[in-house]
């Protein structure tokens, strides 16, 4: 059968769509982007030819005519396919088959689908007055309504992800690299075949009477009856699988995850949702956790947020994906006045950041109460984000200031305007808050409260501060340049915000996919696996540092120690590795001289390291390993609490007891810290706070150590409610010649920040 005009066009119109649409990042070749590029658009455009071509045609039979819809629509997926094999050719496939086969399960059924439907607008169109207007109308409002239904849901429902007939598979997350729609895709397109077969069924017992269709006669005719009841049979399957949608996991809403979650507690403004099986005194300390932010974001953003407020706190990143779409990602919707969340330790370390959402919300009109230009309809992310993190610093090394400062000290600082538009979403994602972040709360201190809320609400910048975006650039550049930071901090800051955002990479979804995978085969003692894994990672990106990273560290510790070795020695020298990495390849290379028994070798490789480095947490390890290293005494705990042995990771239980009994032989304030801190984060708040206090008062050995043991015993006396204890380390805290001296980045804030919030009431 010869192609028709309207089916030659729409080709046409595809393949120079598509086309384009691969010179785009992430979209050039088979992959998540392409495919669901090609379920917005080819279903329509086939919907539409072969309506057109309906009402053209009206003497076709309806088998014949919805056979054709969907050969049409199948054609155009392997028309708009080809594009994406020819741009894969051009930029290199990142993973053809996998690629291939999302194809097939989203695009390609979607675009069958929508030339099915075609069929059915222009048989609806071909007997009424215009009817090519009409058809056209017809064909195009089955995909706008189901996208519609899936807005609709987005909205009305926790779920960030959307399955479509049409479309197929919307993850719903940007930052989540690693897309897997998993099992809900396969039972849902079961339900999208079933209904396109038992369509073809019916339409093979119509045929046409003139204009008018007429039912083929059942009776006497047995072929006729089994057809018929093949197609009820299946309409059965489809309505089955669209009823048991939530159980399957093609949509949820708040009543079906707080059922699949299973605890509930409310308090004064927060209604918190956790899984069931945790402890009174966890959900309690949930429910204080929500509360206390919820009014130090209030007070740190000068307004009044919503009346109450729902979180859901999921067990993981496993459970929160298949319940509501969002694995590593955390989500608020401010209308809905509710934030989604994996439990975490307390206190939980993006809890304020995500109410800093809703309340910010209750500032913003619109359906979706964020920040943008009509309404919200056309979100400003860099708002949206720079206001959370304004109101709720994260518990970093430096200030979002400082950060700043340091970018701009490399020429990574962008343009503040282009922040606060398309440019958020360029970069990554630690660079965009981190500086959307700085120049909020920069707004925040020199402009005040009721400019932000403003500025939130819909007014421009320039009216609520009187000053155009370029005096306002140079203004923030000029408050930048006051700060002081120590030399490591440029290179350090280079490292973390130097890498591209996911448009600029190779293969994110693919790469990131493998790696998870080799992570999770070294963490299960499959050690031989990961290293062929991560060597798959190579092959498609031979930048990938962390790969290199995770390949070398597992070949050093649990299978060829000499190659490991040469792998983490070439990073660690290799220049145009970021800081980062090389700092994280000495310390591995340190590890092994200390499991060797070379302890001089290893501390002054530990300490060589911290040196250079900002990152606290990652100083303070290094110096307590260095110490361990030179005194017999802590070695064996220390060792089996952060290295494990030669061929074996680090167990918590024989860490735990070599600690113990470390610190009940020696009376170690530093053991008294770890025993503390380990305590503190497996919330016995209680008993960490007699080793800390016991390790504060004897003195501990380094004042990255005191730093910890004063912010960990905050976290207890917050726990604890404990006003008094409150009060001892606040002074401490502030003290011009305690521990904290000297500095003025992220921890400090972060520390007073708790004891503020703790205090307030």
């Amino acid at each position: 059968m010869r192609a028709s005009r309207p089916q030659k066009l729409t080709a046409a119109f595809v393949a120079v769509a598509m086309g384009a649409v691969g010179f785009l990042p992430l979209f050039g070749g088979p992959g998540y982007e392409h495919a669901l590029a090609t379920g917005l658009v080819v279903p329509s455009a086939a919907a539409i030819a072969v309506a057109l071509d309906g009402v053209r045609e009206r003497a076709r039979a309806p088998l014949a005519t919805l056979a054709l819809g969907l050969a049409t629509g199948l054609g155009l997926a392997l028309v708009s396919l080809a594009t994406a094999v020819v741009h894969g050719l051009r930029v290199g496939m990142c993973d053809f088959w996998g690629g291939v086969a999302t194809f097939a399960l989203t695009a390609a059924i979607g675009c069958a689908a929508g030339g099915a439907w075609g069929a059915i607008a222009g048989e609806l169109a071909a007997r009424r007055k215009r009817a090519r207007l009409k058809a056209v109308l017809f064909a195009l409002g089955g995909p706008v309504a189901t996208i519609a239904l899936g807005v609709w849901r987005f909205y009305s429902t926790p779920i960030v992800f959307a399955f479509d007939p049409f479309v197929g598979y919307f993850s719903g997350t940007l930052y989540d690299t690693v897309i897997d729609a998993g099992t809900p895709l396969y039972t849902y397109r079961a339900g999208t075949v079933a209904a396109l077969a038992a369509a073809l069924l019916g339409a093979s017992l119509l045929t046409r009477d003139g204009a008018a269709l007429r039912r083929i006669p059942l009776g006497g005719n047995p072929a006729a009856i089994a057809r018929a009841l093949a197609a009820v049979a299946l309409v059965g399957v489809a309505l089955a699988i669209l009823f048991a949608g939530h159980s399957l996991g093609h949509w949820q809403s708040s009543e079906s995850i707080a059922e699949a979650l299973g605890g509930a507690r409310d308090g004064a403004r927060c209604a918190v949702r956790f899984p069931l099986g945790m402890r009174d005194d966890e959900s309690a300390l949930l429910v204080k956790d929500c509360e206390d932010d919820l009014a130090a974001v209030e007070t740190a953003l000068g307004g009044r947020g919503p009346a109450r407020v729902t979180a859901f706190f999921f067990r993981d990143a496993g459970e929160k994906k298949r319940l509501m779409g969002a694995a590593d990602t955390y989500i608020a919707k401010p209308w809905r006045r509710e934030v989604y969340l994996q439990v975490h330790a307390y206190p939980h370390p993006v809890l304020a950041h995500e109410l800093a959402h809703v309340v910010a919300g209750s500032f913003a009109p619109g359906p979706f109460h964020v920040a943008g230009d009509w309404g919200g309809a056309w979100p400003n992310p860099g708002l949206i984000e720079g206001i959370a993190v304004a109101a709720a610093p994260d518990d970093d090394d430096l200030t979002d200031e400082q950060w700043s400062r340091a970018m701009m000290d490399r020429g990574l600082l962008p343009p503040i305007r282009a922040v606060f538009g398309v440019g958020f979403l360029g970069d990554s994602a630690a660079k965009s808050y981190t500086v959307a972040g700085a120049f909020v709360g920069w707004v925040l201190r020199t402009h005040g409260s009721a400019a932000v809320r403003a500025w939130y609400g819909g007014a421009t910048l320039e009216s609520v501060t009187r000053a155009t975006w370029d005096e306002l650039d140079a203004a923030f550049r000029k408050e930048l340049a006051k700060y002081t930071l120590s030399p490591q901090a440029g290179a350090v800051a280079e490292a973390k915000f130097g890498r591209p955002g996911i448009f600029g990479r190779r293969c994110p979804h693919v790469v990131d996919a493998i790696r998870r995978e080799a992570d999770g085969c070294r963490d299960q003692g499959q050690y031989d696996k990961a290293v062929a894994t991560y060597g798959r990672v190579l092959e498609r990106d031979p930048h990938d540092f962390g790969a290199q990273l995770g390949q070398a560290i597992t070949r050093v510790r649990f299978r060829d120690a000499e190659q490991g070795r040469v792998a983490l020695a070439a990073l660690a020298a290799d220049e145009s590795v970021p800081r980062t990495v090389r700092d994280r390849a000495e310390d591995t290379l340190g590890d092994v001289e200390y499991l060797d028994g070379l302890y001089e070798e290893a501390a002054a490789r530990y300490e060589r390291v911290a040196a250079r480095s900002l990152d606290e947490d990652f100083v303070r390890n290094l110096l307590v390993k260095a110490l361990a290293a030179r005194d017999p005494a802590a070695r064996f705990a220390v060792q089996a609490l952060l290295l494990g042995e030669r061929r074996r990771p680090s167990d918590p239980f024989v860490g735990a007891s070599e600690l113990g009994a470390w610190g009940a032989a020696t009376h170690d304030p530093l053991a008294d810290y770890l025993l503390g801190k380990n305590l503190t984060q497996h919330g016995f708040f209680a008993r960490a706070a007699v080793h800390l206090d016991r390790a504060l008062a004897a003195g501990v050995p380094l004042a990255a150590v005191g730093r910890e043991a004063l912010r960990q015993r905050a976290v207890c006396a917050c726990a604890l409610g404990d006003a008094a204890a409150l009060a001892r380390v606040r002074r401490d805290v502030v003290d011009p010649e305690g521990p904290f001296k000297g500095t003025a980045g992220g921890r400090l804030a972060q520390t007073v920040g708790l004891l503020d919030r703790c205090g307030a009431r």
